[in-house]
């Protein structure tokens, strides 16, 4: 029964968070994913969550990202990608140069300090490049101790929840005042549908019209065979590589169908994915473990707070350098420190949809590059 009860939290929660943002002010200041991050927290802290219940959390955020991620692309126009392809090739450069530079300074301050943090440093580089998946695959891949992935996890989630709130907070204010302002294309080159109102509460109202649910549920249907078809290839892909590559595949299936105007035309995808997304960020949320958290391991928690803090300040001054604008700058920080999945959330809260593809692109190129960098530093440090 509890199982089912957590279920029932996790598909329905969104609806209650996105209805207390409409009717609050003050919460609609943190925006939905910010409180599902919080909300997954607490119920991952109470006692609702069990430890036969990790089987259940994996698919959830399995089957949420991979389903999210068409029908967020859907609606996109690629158009856009030819007028940011080189400014994100520069964005992807110095966002691993600054995660590899602080994690390397973060290494000398704390080696003595924190046991095996040459290991420690593997993973920063292979979770804050590419993704928890990565650091998973660091760890077995330099024989490391199964503790120190889940401290690191813990550590991960709760100062990275703080952080998400700045970057859909404050971020784009604070930076802005540094860096130069992004600039939109012309107002054709945009996503297709509900361009002024994709979230929120107001943004889900008339999904439940013949017109608008039949289509929609068409749509999640080709979003289910285009996860399908990725998962077929899935063998194809060495082992350790073969979550960038299903992502990938996911990515380049949704792009080619949202050039079919019949698809790219179906309303509330975008809202659709995004629901997803908030139930993705629930579960993983719901992930952390307040009582691992000791006065020990707090050196722990600052060589994250240090390369977080550090990579973007050193992001910010490439980008004062080279010109790079302030919504590409975050973009680029959320791709490597959170993963794909997350872009859409920020480009929600940045007002900027224009970059979700660049966004996606980065994710994806750290998703493949950071075993191996991950690996190869760790090795160097040791």
């Amino acid at each position: 029964m509890n199982t089912a009860i957590i279920v029932l939290i996790y598909v329905f929660s969104p609806l209650a968070l996105l209805y207390a943002c409409k009717r609050s002010k003050f919460l609609n200041k943190f925006g939905t994913v910010a409180l599902a991050y919080i909300l997954g927290i607490v119920i991952g802290n109470i006692g609702l969550i069990k430890p036969e219940m990790k089987s259940l959390q994996d698919t959830f955020t399995s089957v949420t990202i991979a389903m999210a991620l068409p029908l967020l692309l859907f609606s996109i126009n690629v158009k856009q990608w030819s007028r940011l392809a080189l400014k994100t090739g520069l964005a992807v450069l110095f966002g691993i140069i600054s995660v590899v530079i602080v994690t390397i300074i973060g290494f000398y301050v704390f080696k003595d300090v924190i046991p095996d943090s040459w290991q420690v440093a593997g993973l920063m580089i292979g979770v804050y490049i590419g993704g928890t998946a990565n650091m998973a695959a660091i760890m077995k891949a330099l024989n490391g101790n199964p503790d120190t992935f889940i401290l690191v996890n813990a550590y991960d989630i709760l100062i990275c929840m703080f952080y998400f709130i700045f970057l859909i907070s404050g971020a784009q204010k604070l930076i802005g005042k540094v860096l130069v302002p992004f600039k939109p294309a012309n107002e054709h080159v945009q996503l297709s549908n509900e361009v002024d109102d994709f979230d929120g509460w107001d943004a889900y109202k008339g999904i439940g019209k013949r017109s608008v649910l039949f289509p929609l549920l068409f749509a999640i249907l080709i979003a289910g065979g285009v996860v399908g078809a990725a998962m077929l290839l899935k063998p194809l892909f060495p082992v350790d590589y073969q979550l960038a590559g299903i992502i990938l595949c996911i990515t380049a299936f949704s792009i080619v169908l949202s050039l079919i105007p019949a698809v790219n035309r179906i309303q509330k995808t975008f809202q659709s994915g995004m629901y997803l997304i908030v139930i993705f960020c629930i579960v993983v949320g719901s992930m952390s473990d307040f009582s691992m958290f000791t006065f020990d391991s707090l050196y722990l928690a600052l060589l994250i707070l240090l390369v977080i803090v550090g990579s973007l300040i050193l992001q910010i001054i490439f980008s004062k350098i080279f010109k790079i604008d302030t919504d590409t700058t975050i973009i680029t920080s959320t791709a490597f420190i959170f993963s794909a999945p997350f872009v859409p959330t920020v480009a929600n809260a940045l007002k900027n949809k224009e970059i979700i593809l660049s966004g996606i692109t980065i994710g994806i190129i750290g998703y493949t590059v950071g075993n191996f960098i991950g690996i190869s530093l760790a090795y160097f440090l040791k």
